[in-house]
């Protein structure tokens, strides 16, 4: 950014869910290597080992590992959150359990609510913050035997641009993070599969939370989508 010096992110503590591998760990590297110090969460963090990083039990669907991840968040002085853990189940309509429902939306959905909720009083009391919410490009659309985990991306577009609105008045500034294709762990599949080659890295994922985290205070990124070239166009 023009006038600046230093690591971009020099002095911010930054809140990360879903912290351990994949995108979650991308973006904790990112960060730190920008400057920032990191708060991560996960459910396993046996293999979170970043300089700069702090790595925390969580999980995001119960209240109390997310109220102690958040205490320890405030006390760390943290003024972002990333709200990056997520699941996914691909079945169509008529194979959809309701153990699938469950784990799901209870991750992707009532587990940004609780994260993003235990925070919400500590930015506003700092006069502000931020809040990435790494959703998918599938958040707007969706496709045979995705009607449950497009469901949960919907919602978690829902919760984002009415957090949003609500935080507007306290400077709060939250952005939607939309990627297509991630060559990941996700959906149980092995990451760099031959055909993941010319997928999005975490790496770029990481690139965008980046990105909307280190811009001026005088700019609000409401939503970031970005797609392998290998796929086809979609908005």
């Amino acid at each position: 950014m023009k006038g600046q010096t230093g690591p971009a992110l020099q002095g911010r503590v930054i809140a990360v869910t879903g912290a351990s591998k994949g995108i979650g760990l991308s973006i904790a590297q990112l960060l730190t290597a920008h400057g920032a110090q990191v708060i991560g969460g996960a459910r396993d963090v046996g293999g979170g080992k970043v300089p700069g990083a702090e790595f925390c039990s969580l999980d995001v669907t119960d209240e109390a590992s997310v109220d102690a991840f958040a205490a320890r968040c405030r006390a760390a002085g943290a003024d972002a959150l990333v709200n990056n853990a997520g699941v996914g189940t691909f079945k169509p309509v008529e194979e959809i359990t309701p153990e699938d429902y469950r784990r799901v939306m209870d991750t992707n959905v009532l587990g940004t609510l609780l994260t993003t909720r235990a925070l919400i009083g500590h930015f506003r009391n700092r006069g502000g913050g931020q809040v990435v919410n790494v959703t998918s490009d599938v958040s707007a659309r969706t496709f045979a035997t995705g009607a449950l985990y497009t469901a949960s991306k919907y919602a978690q577009r829902a919760v984002t641009q009415a957090l949003a609105h609500e935080g507007h008045a306290y400077g709060l500034r939250v952005t939607e993070v939309r990627p297509g294709m991630v060559d990941t762990f996700f959906g149980d599949t092995r990451q760099g599969e031959d055909y993941k080659a010319a997928w999005l890295r975490p790496g770029d994922v990481a690139g965008a939370v980046l990105y909307a985290l280190s811009a001026p205070a005088h700019v609000r990124i409401d939503e970031i989508l970005l797609h392998p070239v290998v796929q086809d166009v979609a908005y």
